[in-house]
C-alpha cells in the first residue's frame, strides 16, 4: 500500500544504520506512523539532502503493509522554524507526549487540528500555558481518558466549591479524607469547577489544572519519566546558577 502527500509532523527520530532514520510521524488521516527513512541522513548522488524538520508540517509519502513503513518523500509545506527558549522545551514535551501516548495508526483528526494550531503558536514565539492545558485535555479525551470534573464519582453529587477532592484515574473525583485544608494530591472544588467550565486562565485554577493534568498523564505513562521534563529542569538549574 502506498500513501501520497499525507499532511503530518515529525514527532521523533533516531539514527538507523549508516545513512537512514527511524521516524515516528503524526499524520492527519493515519495517526502515528513509524517509518524507516532510507538514505535521509546523507545527501543523495546529486548532493541534495533530505532533512525532516520538527514543528514543521510536511507532506509525507510512504509505502508498506507492515508496522514499519518505508518513507519515500517528505516535502515541507512551510518554511522550517527553529524554536527557542521555553517554546523549544514546550515543543519537546508535546512531541514526546504524543509519541508516547498515541497508538500507531489511530486517527484523531480533531486532535491533529489542535496540535497543528498549537505548533503555530509556538512558531510565533508565544508559548501559551492555557492552550497547552487545553491540548493536554483534548489528548486525554481523544484517547478515552477524558477528565470527569463535574461531579463526585462516588455519590454523583455536584462538586462543592469549598470541599477538597482527589482525582482517581479511570474513576474520577472523590472527597478527600482530610477536609481541613489542601493536602498532597487534593484539589479545592472551586478550582475544579472552573476547570470543568474551561475558565482557568490565571491564578489558582491554572495551577490546579497543571498539577491535575500532570498526575493523570503520569498515570497513563505508567510511571515512565518524560525526558523533556528533565531537560527543562536542567535548563532552569543552569539559568539559576
Amino acid at each position: 500500500m502506498r500513501i501520497e502527500a499525507e499532511p503530518g509532523f515529525l514527532l521523533h527520530s533516531t539514527p538507523y544504520r549508516e545513512t537512514s532514520l527511524l521516524v515516528d510521524l503524526y499524520t492527519k488521516n493515519h495517526g502515528r506512523i513509524r517509518c524507516v527513512a532510507k538514505g535521509f541522513r546523507k545527501p543523495n548522488k546529486k548532493g541534495i539532502s533530505r532533512p525532516i524538520f520538527p514543528y514543521t508540517e510536511h507532506q509525507f509519502s510512504w509505502q508498506g503493509r507492515g508496522e514499519l513503513k518505508t518513507l519515500i518523500q517528505a516535502d515541507v509545506t512551510q518554511a522550517p522554524v527553529q524554536l527557542q527558549g521555553v517554546c523549544l522545551f514546550t515543543g519537546l514535551y508535546l512531541n514526546e507526549l504524543f509519541y508516547r501516548l498515541l497508538q500507531e495508526q489511530d486517527m484523531h483528526e480533531y486532535l491533529y487540528q489542535q496540535y497543528q494550531n498549537f505548533i503555530a503558536i509556538l512558531c510565533q514565539g508565544q508559548p501559551d500555558e492555557v492552550q497547552l492545558r487545553h491540548l493536554e485535555m483534548t489528548l486525554l479525551e481523544e484517547l478515552g481518558y477524558g477528565l470527569v470534573l463535574d461531579s463526585d464519582a462516588q455519590s454523583g453529587a455536584p462538586l462543592q466549591a469549598d470541599s477538597y477532592y482527589q482525582y482517581i484515574p479511570e474513576r474520577g473525583l472523590q472527597l478527600s479524607i482530610n477536609q481541613r485544608g489542601p493536602a498532597q494530591g487534593s484539589y479545592i472544588g472551586s478550582d475544579l469547577i472552573s476547570i470543568a467550565c474551561g475558565e482557568f486562565s490565571t491564578g489558582s485554577p491554572l495551577r490546579t489544572a497543571k498539577q491535575l493534568l500532570r498526575s493523570v498523564i503520569d498515570f497513563y505513562l505508567g510511571g515512565r519519566p518524560l525526558h523533556s521534563r528533565e531537560l527543562y529542569r536542567q535548563h532552569l538549574l543552569s539559568q539559576a546558577s
